[in-house]
């Protein structure tokens, strides 16, 4: 009788935390389908410097993650510089994508930000390279923010045809655009993008490099002021 009891209450126990398990699970996808998750992972601001000059032991050079002719917004010179590697079919990224629109807005004059590439490689990710060939496309047309907006704004729609449909929405020269898509100059550099993010051992998107320190994750609005008002 004893075992019996034992046996029933352990069972009890496992359906508990069965049931317990798949509603943190669906609450956690819920979160990211909404783009409420905010995720911070192991990035810190308390470890960037908020002086005039000098670098924490963690931070890199901003001139080795640039890259060549990554697309840029803001204030060359400003003394907030942030490079952001993005995918556009991460709902983190699309997070972050309306909150840095908002902060150049805001502070023109007291941010620089890069964007470049690094498109993750798998089933849930998919259309995610063609995208980023499709906005260096754009690009060269010099209408990258443009049409960088409009995939987040219509992010999961990623297919050849939804490329085209965007190019022609914000004006390009859908002949020449169609004829980039399958060019190697906008393959090469999506891909020397992805190569630096290798390198610098990216975990996933957004990943944020400010003034060469390591952010992982969708960072508040507020965070992001806290630091531009240290800023001297």
């Amino acid at each position: 009788m004893t075992k019996k009891i034992f046996l029933l209450a352990l069972s009890v126990i496992i359906l508990v935390f069965v049931l317990y398990f798949g509603w943190l699970v669906l609450r956690y996808y819920g979160q990211i389908q909404r783009g409420d998750l905010v995720d911070l992972g192991q990035g810190s601001f308390s470890a960037i410097k908020t002086g005039a000059s000098g670098q924490t032991k963690n931070t890199v050079d901003l001139s080795k993650i640039k890259g060549t002719g990554s697309p840029f917004i803001g204030n060359a010179t400003a003394k907030l510089q942030i490079v952001e590697f993005i995918d556009f079919t991460c709902p983190f990224s699309k997070q972050a994508f309306l909150v840095m629109r908002e902060l150049v807005a805001n502070y023109p004059e007291r941010v620089g930000l890069t964007v470049r590439h690094f498109p993750l490689q798998d089933e849930a990710h998919k259309g995610g390279l063609e995208a980023s060939v499709a906005s260096v496309c754009a690009g060269l047309q010099g209408k990258f923010w443009a049409y960088h907006d409009k995939l987040f704004q219509n992010q999961k729609n990623f297919t050849k045809d939804d490329l085209l449909l965007y190019s022609g929405q914000i004006g390009l020269d859908v002949p020449s655009f169609t004829k980039c898509l399958d060019s190697e100059e906008a393959k090469k550099k999506v891909e020397n993008d992805w190569g630096d993010g290798f390198g610098l051992e990216l975990n996933g998107t957004p990943t944020f490099f400010v003034n060469g320190q390591k952010v992982e994750g969708a960072v508040p609005l507020s965070a992001w002021e806290n630091i531009v008002t240290k800023i001297k």
